[in-house]
């Protein structure tokens, strides 16, 4: 149909009807998908921010178990010096 046809059968009401809501489906489409890209963006930064933390507690983890069995060797190591001063003091 050609715009003056849809103007003469329909009025002007709805020939202007026609392009503002081709306009207002085209800003919608845009805006989605802008919306869209900056949530995935921001999903990506999250994601890596989380693997990150993960990678961080796990190194923190291993550290602490070194720290643990250090602690333990050097009890155990006084323990057995206080029980031979002990043992010697007899």
């Amino acid at each position: 149909m050609e715009p003056f046809e849809i103007l003469e059968k329909y009025g002007l009401p709805i020939a202007i009807l026609i392009p503002v809501g081709y306009f207002l489906w085209k800003q919608q489409h845009w805006i989605q998908n802008e919306l869209i890209e900056d949530l995935e963006e921001r999903f990506k930064r999250l994601e890596g921010i989380i693997i990150t933390l993960i990678n961080q507690q796990k190194k923190m983890q291993i550290e602490l178990r070194g720290i643990m069995k250090k602690y333990e060797a050097l009890v155990e190591i006084i323990n057995k010096l206080i029980l031979r001063s002990e043992k010697d003091k007899k």
